[in-house]
Parts: C-alpha cells; sequence; structure tokens
C-alpha cells in the first residue's frame, strides 16, 4: 500500500479547518454578546463585532495556509507528517507507537465522500498525534488497517460507507452491541450534561431583552402571579427547560447510531448523527474501566460504561472513551465478559467509617452555607431557595455511602461519588501507582485518602476514594507491594 509518494489533503480541508477554528471563537462572541451591548448598543455596533470579523478573517487565512502546507507520506512502514504556517513540524510515526486510530466523518466531509483520520499514539498528549482531516474513504480505511498491523486490501468503489467502517474485511465473525432507539431517547433524557448547558443558557438568559420585546413578556408574567418569589420560581423552571431541551438534542447527535463491534482483541466503537465517528482499540490497552451512575438514571438501573486506555480517549469525555452510553446496572458484568474480559464489579467493598460521615456533610454544607449567608444579607428573597441545603446534605450523605474500596484476585475496585456515582475497576498489573494521603485532621481521625493511578493519555489519570479507614489503606498498599514482590 505504502511508498514515498508525498500526499495533501482534499481542498475542503481549508472549510473544515475554518469552521473548526469558529469553535474557538465562541468564547469571544459570548462575551461581547453579554457584556458589550446594552439596551442603545447592540453587538453589531460595538468594538467586539470588528474584533470578531478580524478572528474570523484571520482563521480563515490560517486555514488556507494550513492546507498549502500540510503533507505527508509514507517511507518504509513510517508515517511522516510535515505542517506548519508558522512553525514548521515534522512527525514521524512508528507503527509500534498507535494506541488508536480514530476515523470521523462530518457534514462537510460526507459532501464530498471523505473522511478523518486521528491518530493516537504512546504519549501523544490530550491531542492527536496526527490530524488527517479530509482524505478519501478508501485512503483512510487503508491508512488506518496498516497502522494497526492489519492487512491493507483495497476497497471496492460500491462498497457502502457503513460497510467499510465497520470493517466488514475481517474473517473473523463479530461480536457486536447496539444502542437501541428506546435506549438513545432514555440516555438523552437523563444525560448529565444538562448541567453544562444551563450554565450556558443562564449566562445567556439575561440578553434575551435585546431580541424579543420584554414587555410583553414581563405583563404575562404579572398577570398570571402575585407574588416576587413565584416569578422566580417561574423564570428558574423556565430556564431548566430550555437546558434539559438543549441536552436532549446533543445527546441524540452525539450518540446516535452507537454500536460497538469486537474481532479478536479490537474494539470498533461507532456512533453520531450529523458528524459520524469510529474509534478503534486493542482491548490489551485497556488500563480500566469506569461505570458511571448519575443522579437521573440511577433511580431507572441504568449506568453509562467508560474505559480509560493509552490513547482513544476526548476532552469531551475527559479523556476517556465511552464503552456503553446507556446500559442496565444488571447488565454490566455480562457485557464486560463479553467485551473485556476478566473485568468485573465486585460487592465485596470496604465502606467509609461511620466516624467520616460527619466530614462528607461538613465539605458539601460548609461553602454554600457561608455564600448563601453573604447573599441572603443583601437580597432577603433568596430565603425561598434554602430548600437547596436539603438536597446538598443528601448528596453528602450519599458520597459518605458510596465511598468505599476492595481487592479481590487480581483487580481493585473503587467506589466514589461527586454528583454521579463512579465504579471504577483496575486490574493490578495496570495500577501505576498507589499512594495514602492524610490531612492532619484526617490523621486525628484515623482516616486517609486512597490515590490509584493509570496510564491514560500523556498526564496519566488518578482515582481517588476520600476519608476511608487508614488501616484499609494500608491493606490496599500491601496488596499491590506483594504483586510487585511476586
Amino acid at each position: 500500500m505504502m511508498n514515498n509518494e508525498s500526499y495533501r489533503l482534499h481542498w475542503s480541508a481549508i472549510l473544515i479547518s475554518f469552521f473548526t477554528s469558529l469553535k474557538h471563537l465562541i468564547v469571544p462572541i459570548l462575551f461581547g454578546l453579554i457584556f458589550g451591548t446594552t439596551r442603545d448598543t447592540t453587538l453589531f455596533g460595538s468594538i467586539y463585532f470588528y474584533i470578531i470579523l478580524f478572528l474570523m478573517f484571520f482563521s480563515l487565512v490560517h486555514s488556507i495556509l494550513y492546507w498549502f502546507t500540510f503533507r505527508y507520506e509514507w517511507v518504509e512502514g513510517e508515517l511522516r507528517v510535515k505542517e506548519g504556517v508558522f512553525v514548521k513540524k515534522r512527525r514521524y510515526i512508528r507503527l509500534e507507537r498507535v494506541q488508536s486510530v480514530d476515523l470521523t466523518s462530518g457534514l462537510i466531509q460526507r459532501l464530498f465522500g471523505l473522511i478523518s483520520v486521528k491518530i493516537e499514539t504512546a504519549g501523544g498528549g490530550n491531542e492527536p498525534e496526527v490530524h488527517l482531516i479530509a482524505i478519501s474513504k478508501e485512503e483512510g480505511i487503508k491508512t488506518r488497517n496498516f497502522l494497526l498491523q492489519k492487512d491493507s486490501v483495497p476497497q471496492s468503489n460500491n462498497i457502502p460507507v457503513e460497510d467499510e467502517v465497520h470493517g466488514e474485511l475481517d474473517v473473523e465473525k463479530p461480536i457486536q452491541w447496539v444502542l437501541s432507539k428506546k435506549e438513545l431517547v432514555i440516555a438523552s433524557m437523563t444525560s448529565s450534561g444538562i448541567g453544562i448547558v444551563l450554565s450556558a443558557v443562564i449566562a445567556l438568559f439575561p440578553q434575551i431583552e435585546q431580541f424579543f420585546s420584554i414587555t410583553i413578556f414581563d405583563e404575562f408574567i404579572e398577570y398570571f402571579t402575585g407574588t416576587s418569589y413565584v416569578v422566580v420560581l417561574f423564570y428558574s423552571f423556565f430556564i431548566i427547560a430550555i437546558a434539559w431541551i438543549i441536552s436532549i438534542v446533543i445527546t441524540v447527535f452525539k450518540y446516535g447510531n452507537f454500536s460497538v463491534e469486537k474481532v479478536g482483541n479490537e474494539l470498533t466503537i461507532t456512533r453520531g448523527l450529523l458528524e459520524r465517528r469510529q474509534l478503534t482499540l486493542q482491548t490489551d490497552r485497556v488500563t480500566a474501566v469506569r461505570i458511571v451512575r448519575n443522579i437521573f438514571r440511577q433511580p431507572f438501573g441504568y449506568s453509562a460504561v467508560y474505559v480509560e486506555s493509552k490513547g482513544g480517549g476526548t476532552n469531551e469525555e475527559q479523556r476517556s472513551t465511552v464503552l456503553f452510553p446507556l446500559i442496565r446496572h444488571q447488565d454490566i458484568n455480562k457485557a464486560l465478559e463479553v467485551f473485556i474480559q476478566e473485568y468485573k464489579i465486585s460487592e465485596e467493598l470496604v465502606r467509609a467509617p461511620k466516624r467520616a460521615w460527619i466530614r462528607f456533610q461538613f465539605r458539601m454544607l460548609l461553602l454554600p452555607v457561608l455564600i448563601f449567608g453573604a447573599i441572603a444579607y443583601f437580597f432577603p428573597a433568596v430565603v425561598y431557595f434554602a430548600g437547596i441545603f436539603i438536597f446538598l446534605s443528601f448528596i453528602g450523605f450519599l458520597q459518605y455511602r458510596d465511598a468505599a474500596i476492595g481487592t479481590k484476585e487480581n483487580q481493585v475496585t473503587l467506589s466514589y461519588r461527586v454528583l454521579s456515582k463512579n465504579i471504577v475497576l483496575i486490574k493490578k498489573n495496570k495500577v501505576q501507582s498507589g499512594e495514602l494521603v492524610s490531612s492532619p485532621i484526617q490523621r486525628y481521625r484515623s482516616l486517609t485518602t486512597i490515590q490509584l493511578s493509570v496510564l491514560s493519555s500523556l498526564f496519566g489519570k488518578t482515582f481517588s476514594v476520600v476519608d476511608l479507614d487508614h488501616k484499609t489503606g494500608l491493606a490496599m498498599l500491601s496488596w499491590l507491594s506483594h504483586s510487585k514482590k511476586e
């Protein structure tokens, strides 16, 4: 397949690079919208508008130069990339360094019959080592197969995209898990992404008066409400409803057409409605499995499952890779046995002692109480929201109840909660380091924080369980040390 010929990306890479760079302009646009406008001055009449236009023009010029200077070639089984507009870079990628290959097909790529290839390597950091943002489907499939040390077989032009992406050239019959439409609806309605969306909606909502007549809206509210706290509640529920709807739409586009295929020790994860993404990684490079049960899904018996691996994670998923976006609690062990063998949720855990309960409550309530008291002093109407402390106290209790650790055979299980409950499964030989951290107050109470680190991208990932009994921590370290002696 590979020769010494130099290749250039498809010219549509200019458009893709430009629209990608526009994502980074969202922050200055929101800044100008929120702080650069008043009742008499809109965004288009302020200096921020001209600054944004200049940034957009600069991004377009940079995208053109990026396409013009980008070259890649194959030399003796090695991928060599030349790129850089102002700073020239040369990258040499050998097969043994490749950790995962991510194929995506966004709107622009699909319009021109192209795909994007992201190549993750050991020590590649938080960004892909190489990103070929616009190449032909045939070249993309060949590149993936070659980097993952498969046979490079030319693809026929009459094979559908789905068949190409799923790699039906493999002789071994794949094992497949598919997210059904019903499960997609449940996943979107119970997604924890509403928190991020809610923050954005709260920031933008006060600026609605720039686009709509607020007088009519105010009269409508005054007609149906008689007291100020009802208005506050109405606004609150209205904002939450908007954030919830936006979160549903985002999740549907993100996890639509989701499937997992396993062939041998290779997992192929495909997802996306607008942007079709396919990630291929090997099970022997998985360093941990993380089960997440958020407060919306847990009561209904659902979880999400992520894997930590040497490459393949995304920033939007905290450098993790989603394996099952929605799955029933009781089906997790069975699914793990099929797709990632040897990992299993253990119920034999040592939980935080009773004396740690007050520390969980203290951490959860102290700062909110101080802030709430200061605000209430100047704005007495906020006392109507004092009931939030009942919710915070309940979360503190859940954090105390879910803090636990267990070691069984060659696996350690960590359980902890912030808002969502996390269960982390790590094989003994995948633990890079383990340590106990104890503050003066923890030492007085004979408590400790257990921290375990695994390889995941350049910086790795550390999981912590706070306020466990100090003897439990020592037993865990002894378990790890015993494995090293063996």
